[in-house]
């Protein structure tokens, strides 16, 4: 299985990295950016990993077979297709992003937060947001609600999950690497750094932006891939590779490359844990071109997952130089941090490439007595504090809208039993018994037997769902 091309329904065309828990989840890259463990029975196979090699065989052996018709959806089955991707989705416990605007409620305040920051990035050239919430509260939605509010707001969005393994929070290289390869587009399915690059250099003032760029590695970045595009390959990966943070030798890259000069360098980008200024100066810069390209700017969303905890003082140490590096390249001048509070490489380097960053930084993080002094650097209103409690008529609005879902996923008419389930849940939530996350899936499984079975009622399923958690 490893090596295979795979179809997830929420994440969409990946390929399998690693198997784990005797082949129940595996590791799976997919073509969005995202790395995620996802259970092998949402899996669907594409394409083997050996299916090349076959093909050959196939082709060898005179063997052809006719290609499968593609089918085609009518509208009606494509929105219940999409319904019941979102119902799937929910039922395991993740974010669904096609519809997630649909399924945000008692979120007023905190979006209107997140309105007035994009307004002030606009403004001001930066802002900086904190998601803090238990785990079940709904800071992965939120994330991905700002994801998406972003793109709406014409942002460039750029996201990662850190991860002591792949992403861990005091390598400022490899969590720039991850944003990198996750570059979203308003309007626009492609991902990474090529469709800026390719924006870029179609704008009318593009001899300009070389000449202000001159000597700095965006030009290089630039005046390489507009002469290298044209004939893609290897070279072209290379150097699309070192500019996104791929671990490259350098010397390879300036083989690759097109031009090499001192108008044009080629510098190497740090390993190190103390490279906080390079990797903020690189974002700073590729927020400041978003903007030269026609975008508001790059959102910078960072889901914390609970790593920084488990590192050592030392380690930690490192993370917080490089968020509090981030905070400071967001903020400039209105930031609490000066740049004397930040730790350098043993060559300096600027932290930014222009005054105003057009950066959006939003962090999600655990409530914890061990996660970094975010209040140390930010003010009151900076932070968003998610309620792990909904009030009834947003849970009453929000039971509604999975009911209407779940009944376009499954295409049935039954009673209006939504507002039972609503009661019930409510009060499981209230008595802390489950959270949010919770609530969402039982209402789904709940949901689910009403319409297997006729006969079986929402309150029933309530009472003993009531009797199970509190006799637990």
């Amino acid at each position: 299985m490893i090596g295979d091309i795979v179809n997830h329904p929420l994440f969409g065309r990946g390929r399998v990295l690693e198997i784990r828990n005797a082949a129940r989840s595996a590791v799976v890259r997919f073509d969005n950016g995202i790395r995620a463990v996802v259970e092998s029975n949402m899996l669907s196979t594409l394409q083997p990993a050996g299916s090349a090699a076959s093909a050959s065989h196939r082709a060898h052996s005179g063997q052809s077979f006719a290609p499968r018709p593609e089918r085609v959806f009518t509208p009606a089955e494509t929105e219940r297709l999409e319904a019941r991707r979102t119902i799937e989705a929910l039922r395991y416990g993740l974010v669904p992003t096609r519809r997630i605007r649909e399924l945000s409620v008692g979120l007023e305040a905190e979006r209107a937060s997140l309105e007035r920051a994009f307004s002030e990035v606009r403004q001001s050239g930066g802002e900086v947001r904190i998601i803090l919430g238990e785990y079940g509260a709904g800071k992965s939605h939120f994330f991905e609600l700002a994801a998406q509010e972003a793109l709406a707001q014409n942002f460039v969005v750029a996201t990662t999950s850190l991860d002591l393994r792949e992403v861990p929070p005091n390598r400022p290289q490899r969590i720039y690497h991850s944003l990198m390869r996750s570059l979203r587009y308003p309007h626009s399915t492609e991902i990474g750094l090529a469709p800026l690059l390719e924006r870029l250099i179609a704008q009318p003032n593009y001899s300009t932006l070389q000449d202000t760029l001159r000597g700095t590695l965006f030009a290089s970045a630039l005046h390489n891939y507009s002469l290298m595009r044209e004939k893609p390959g290897e070279a072209l990966d290379l150097v699309l590779d070192w500019m996104s943070g791929e671990k490259v030798f350098i010397k390879s890259v300036r083989d690759a490359a097109a031009i090499k000069s001192k108008e044009f360098p080629l510098p190497s980008l740090s390993q190190m844990t103390t490279a906080a200024d390079q990797y903020c100066y690189l974002l700073n810069g590729w927020g400041w071109l978003a903007t030269q390209a026609g975008y508001a700017g790059l959102a910078v969303l960072i889901d914390e997952s609970e790593h920084y905890s488990l590192l050592n003082q030392r380690s930690q140490e490192r993370a917080d130089n490089f968020f509090k590096a981030l905070i400071y390249t967001a903020l400039g001048a209105r930031s609490r941090i000066n740049e004397s509070d930040l730790q350098h490489q043993h060559r300096a380097h600027p932290f930014r490439l222009t005054e105003s960053s057009h950066l959006l930084l939003l962090f999600a993080v655990t409530p914890s007595a061990n996660t970094f002094d975010y209040r140390r650097w930010l003010d009151e209103d900076q932070v968003l504090a998610l309620n792990k409690y909904l009030p009834r008529a947003a849970l009453d609005e929000l039971m509604a809208r999975l009911h209407v879902l779940h009944r376009q996923a499954y295409a049935y008419n039954t009673s209006e039993q939504f507002l039972d389930v609503a009661q019930g849940l409510l009060e499981c939530l209230d008595s802390n018994l489950i959270n949010l996350r919770q609530v969402i899936r039982l209402a789904i499984e709940i949901f689910d037997l009403c319409y297997a079975h006729k006969d079986y009622a929402a309150t029933q399923a309530i009472a003993e769902l009531r009797g199970a958690l509190l006799n637990g």
